[in-house]
């Protein structure tokens, strides 16, 4: 199955929607825990240790379907990031609540850059010129805007699914699939943490 094709399912959007709203909760318990004193960069490590944590088990666990799992692990991996990046925008005060938020939430996990998402928006790279540009364009426009945008991410993660031929021998295979779960999930952490910061900052 080709990537616009596993773009058109439904299951992408509600996978998409569920894993923002997840994460906006995960991303509450942090700060409603009086235990980080509010400590938002340990907040942010901690997410990201839990989430390597929690995908390396998955990858494991999901090692054993074979090649016939290629489509679960992406539908996984996107779901894990996605609300990996949208527990990290709620931990650094960034709403993922509007619609707007969308396509930020999927640009940050997808690793698209501040300035990327400005030149596609066609606007200047600053938190408040892009917020009202994503905010004023029609529904259709909004729409193919996502969709680029998890294309991405999900091609990223497809990357991943080139090591699933390992999966062949199962034993290889759990141990590679665990492997690349954590590497891909910490490297999306950090990605999503540079992206905000750099939000914050324009």
């Amino acid at each position: 199955m080709d990537i616009e094709s596993i773009m058109k399912m439904p299951v992408i959007g509600q996978t998409i929607a569920s894993a923002i709203e997840g994460g906006r909760e995960w991303g509450q318990t942090y700060l409603n825990d009086s235990r980080w004193w509010g400590d938002k960069d340990k907040m942010a490590n901690n997410v990201i240790y839990q989430s390597t944590l929690w995908s390396v088990g998955e990858g494991i666990g999901s090692g054993f379907v074979g090649i016939v799992g290629i489509p679960f692990d992406i539908a996984n991996t996107l779901y894990s990031q996605v609300k990996l990046a949208s527990t990290l925008f709620t931990i650094y005060g960034i709403d993922t609540n509007s619609q707007s938020a969308q396509p930020l939430v999927l640009a940050a996990a997808a690793g698209v850059s501040v300035s990327e998402l400005a030149n596609q928006l066609g606007t200047k790279a600053a938190s408040q010129a892009i917020q009202k540009a994503l905010m004023s364009i029609p529904g259709k426009t909004f729409a193919q805007i996502n969709k680029a945008l998890g294309i991405k991410l999900i091609s990223k993660a497809g990357e991943k699914t080139l090591v699933n031929v390992a999966k062949m021998m199962p034993f290889i295979g759990s141990a590679v699939g665990g492997t690349v779960n954590g590497v891909m999930m910490n490297a999306c952490g950090h990605s999503v943490i540079a992206f905000i910061k750099a939000w914050n900052r324009s």
